[in-house]
């Protein structure tokens, strides 16, 4: 289960990096979103879970990054740990979006991204079970 964090603050990003990395998940830094869009168009790479601040610098925001970084991976599960929560002013949070007003508690988030990757494990695991119609019919 890879993990994308995108934040542009060197130290946030390694702290938040260490409390991902203790919980077992694989995690790829960015430090922009052209940075992380290099990273998610990568064939090699697969990103199921994005984390990003939404003030990320010159170039695109947090939000804009998510809704393209959706486009590419429609299953991409989002979540925003940010210091400017009025960014979200008339910005409704999808079922797949979860939002962390900063100062936050690094390992709340990153339970909650533990949460999402099991899910996600779920979900997967679902897809490839036989139908129980199907197993009964081929015995």
């Amino acid at each position: 289960m890879a993990v994308l964090l995108v934040e542009d603050d060197t130290v946030v990003r390694l702290t938040l990096a260490d409390f991902l990395h203790e919980t077992g998940l694989e995690v790829l830094e960015a430090c922009s979103a052209d940075e992380a869009m290099r990273i998610l168009v990568d064939p090699l790479q697969h990103v199921d879970i994005l984390v990003t601040d939404l003030d990320l610098g010159p170039g695109d925001d947090g939000l804009v990054l998510a809704s393209k970084a959706r486009r590419r991976l429609p299953d991409l599960q989002v979540v925003y740990a940010t210091g400017s929560p009025e960014k979200f002013v008339g910005h409704v949070l999808a079922p797949w979006e979860k939002r962390f007003a900063k100062p936050f508690d690094p390992t709340v988030l990153a339970s909650t991204v533990v949460g999402l990757s099991e899910t996600i494990d779920r979900q997967r695991l679902a897809q490839l079970r036989p139908a129980p119609a199907m197993v009964a019919s081929s015995l």
